[in-house]
């Protein structure tokens, strides 16, 4: 096996669990983001003075 080979054959193996595991990698990160803007709103509405909507 000459270098250009061994050099393919590393980058296949080390790329392609890294590629298989990339979308789970961004969704997380996705989904903290999501969680971090949900929290700000819901202690922002914690500052909101409670007004009725029925009488």
């Amino acid at each position: 096996m000459n270098t250009t080979a061994a050099y393919a054959l590393a980058l296949v193996l080390i790329g392609g669990p890294l590629a298989m595991l990339a979308p789970f990698v961004i969704a997380r990160r996705l989904t903290e983001q999501h969680a971090e803007q949900v929290a700000d709103g819901i202690a922002h509405l914690s500052d909101v003075p409670s007004v009725p909507t029925r009488f």
